[in-house]
């Protein structure tokens, strides 16, 4: 296992502190503050730890309300809001200095076996395309990082995206796609790969939805931040194959941004929706 992939495994198994209770750690990827994806990727770790393990999760809805400091730890408090025959309700709340940085109700539960089956189809292009480049975000130069977002730097994953939406502002396609997978083979386990799913759902939703007005502002002149991050989980999955990720841009106006991200499997089935909003405000001066 790769030295990234295992601190962000080891990143994702909080301590259990007391009952209901458990602190993780942080890390700095370039950004100065915690990655929300890392916040929310714990606390669903932390919830998971509270209910049954046939009980799988498969809808979070979180609110980030203060800026996360990295080098202090994450204390992630679950109240059991009910238990019932089929499903469970959880809310969390990270907390650092006294005071909650993040809160999240989820939802899991019991699988179940049904003959009504339905996802939505969307074109899936080959990962292994000649218009797309490999970048392993890992071992990248130190020169290409400099071009690169800062949240997508120092991350254990492999992703592919297509060379010709390289430069944020000459793109013209407002859907933002790419491929991302683990950069190492990693444990098979649910409780691990759906945590790992919800980080990354967190790295360039957001931005997406500057892509229509692009010709107007360029990223480095704006100050964005996640009000509130949604996920819904459809079916089983794997991050250590290749996963397709649309992200479509649905709404700018009133200095919010809302995008929706789609993700696939290599089968074309639809694994995972996320919904995420956010401030977008022009930088003054």
């Amino acid at each position: 296992m790769t030295r990234l992939i295992q601190e962000l495994v080891e990143l994702l198994t909080l301590e259990k502190i007391e009952e209901n209770t458990f602190r993780g750690n942080s890390r700095d990827i370039g950004t100065g503050m915690v990655f929300g994806g890392q916040v929310l990727g714990q606390a669903i770790s932390a919830a998971q730890k509270t209910v049954a393990t046939e009980r799988k999760i498969h809808s979070a809805h979180a609110y980030f309300l203060r800026a996360g400091d990295y080098n202090l730890p994450i204390m992630c408090s679950v109240d059991r809001t009910r238990d019932g025959r089929s499903y469970s309700s959880r809310t969390i709340s990270a907390i650092q200095n006294g005071q909650p940085i993040f809160t999240m109700m989820c939802s899991f539960q019991i699988e179940e076996d049904s003959d009504l089956q339905y996802s939505s189809e969307t074109h899936i292009p080959d990962y292994n395309s000649e218009k797309l480049e490999e970048i392993d975000l890992e071992n990248e130069s130190l020169e290409a990082r400099s071009v690169r977002s800062k949240i997508l730097t120092n991350q254990p994953f492999l992703l592919r995206i297509p060379k010709e939406k390289r430069d944020y502002k000459d793109q013209q396609d407002t859907q933002e796609n790419y491929w991302i997978k683990t950069n190492h083979t990693i444990e098979e386990n649910p409780l691990l790969h759906l945590p790992l799913l919800a980080y990354t759902s967190d790295f360039r939703l957001l931005t997406s939805a500057l892509r229509p007005v692009h010709h107007r502002y360029r990223l480095k002149e704006m100050n964005l931040a996640t009000l509130c991050h949604s996920i819904w989980f459809h079916r089983d999955f794997s991050m250590n194959n290749w996963l397709f990720t649309q992200c479509d841009p649905l709404s700018v106006s009133n200095g919010r941004g809302l995008s929706k991200g789609s993700i696939y499997a290599e089968n074309g089935k639809l694994i995972a929706t996320t919904m995420q909003e956010g401030v977008i405000r022009k930088i003054l001066g």
